[in-house]
């Protein structure tokens, strides 16, 4: 997927739910409050899910450099 495509979908789910996959078999679920052009994303309500646990984490900064997937909710 090139980075325009990325970007206007990122820019679509700005105050929207989205679901992360992380490097390290971890998940997050939260509102999407902005990026950068390095796919750093900052998350507010935001949930994490691991070995069949979640734990609240509340306003999250993750880096762009440890997300494997993202998948915008409807």
């Amino acid at each position: 997927m090139s980075v325009d495509i990325t970007a206007k979908l990122l820019s679509e789910s700005v105050g929207k739910s989205i679901f992360i996959k992380l490097k390290g078999d971890r998940k997050v679920r939260g509102i999407l409050v902005k990026f950068d052009q390095h796919m750093n994303l900052v998350l507010e309500n935001s949930t994490e899910y691991f070995n069949d646990t979640s734990q609240q984490l509340g306003n999250i900064l993750l880096k762009g450099d440890s997300i494997i997937v993202i998948s915008p909710e409807n």
